[in-house]
């Protein structure tokens, strides 16, 4: 399989990692989010020592990886709001469909051709991911229920804009560069929202380190690397390897049940992220083939 394909997986695991550190940790939204961000960028910052590429950090960080930062802290931030409003499951399905819009926005800003069969193939998986939530929405919103719905599409708009972002990021910058900044300035983001956390207590810290190193150094870092090698399409489907990730997780630590609505899900999207991935490794085979 192709090096940034595995890179995407990973990082979709990493991700669906902060459902099980958030349940287990007992911090608060705003903590983990924080936490997650900032452990990371150390994370990051101690990558580039090791490698000796303290020259990528010394260069400033351009606009570009500015706004990227903001994005990555917003979706978050948004996303946290939302779901004080209304039902997870709503919350969630509207975040998800960031990576079929990116697609479709690559589609017409990047040139990024998206096909009939990679749109299917995005368009079951994000079925399986609705199937995953077994198609629990509440399609009737109270007058208090609509700021979470608006919150709910700023987290999407933000997440397809930090996709986007970081598939034409240019190459000004390194990806460690990137992502260390990225990672820094969304802690800096979500710092005004901890006036009143309490520091963790001792036995927290260990889910402070876990949170700042999978979700947040690996998960943030890898999908930088594989965005900028892979397209759009490709990467947002196999984004949806995250929510079956967490539902396996559910399964396997805490004994939750899965429905065979929610096993036919997970069959649908790995079955839709791999028929993507052996589509994006056909041209470079036919290539190889022709040289």
């Amino acid at each position: 399989m192709n090096f940034y394909l595995i890179l995407a997986l990973c990082s979709a695991v990493s991700m669906a990692s902060s459902g099980v550190i958030a349940r287990l940790s007992g911090l608060g939204a705003a903590e983990l989010t924080f936490y997650r961000l900032f452990v990371g960028a150390i994370c990051l910052g101690m990558l580039v020592l090791v490698l000796g590429k303290q020259a990528d950090l010394k260069q400033k960080p351009d606009r570009r990886i500015v706004l990227n930062g903001i994005l990555l802290a917003s979706f978050m931030l948004c996303f946290l709001k939302a779901i004080s409003f209304i039902s997870l499951a709503n919350a969630i399905m509207l975040v998800y469909l960031a990576p079929a819009l990116a697609a479709i926005a690559a589609h017409f800003l990047f040139r990024e051709k998206l096909d009939a069969l990679s749109g299917l193939l995005i368009a079951l998986s994000f079925l399986g991911f609705a199937m995953l939530q077994q198609f629990k929405l509440d399609l009737v919103l109270t007058a208090a229920q609509w700021p979470g719905f608006v919150y709910g599409v700023l987290s999407l708009l933000t997440y397809t804009g930090f996709l986007l972002a970081n598939r034409h990021s240019g190459k000004s910058a390194s990806p460690l560069q990137r992502a260390f900044y990225q990672l820094l300035l969304g802690a800096l983001c979500v710092l005004p929202f901890l006036t009143a956390a309490p520091i963790p207590a001792a036995e927290q810290w260990i889910w402070v380190l876990l949170a700042g190193f999978f979700p947040g150094f690996l998960a943030i870092y890898l999908a930088i690397v594989a965005l900028e090698h892979l397209p759009t399409r490709v990467f947002g489907t196999l984004a949806y390897i995250e929510p079956v990730a967490v539902i396996l997780a559910g399964w396997w630590l805490f004994q939750e049940t899965l429905s065979l609505l929610q096993l036919g899900g997970v069959v649908l999207i790995l079955l839709a992220g791999l028929l993507q991935s052996v589509l994006h490794q056909q041209p470079a085979r036919q290539t190889a083939t022709s040289q």
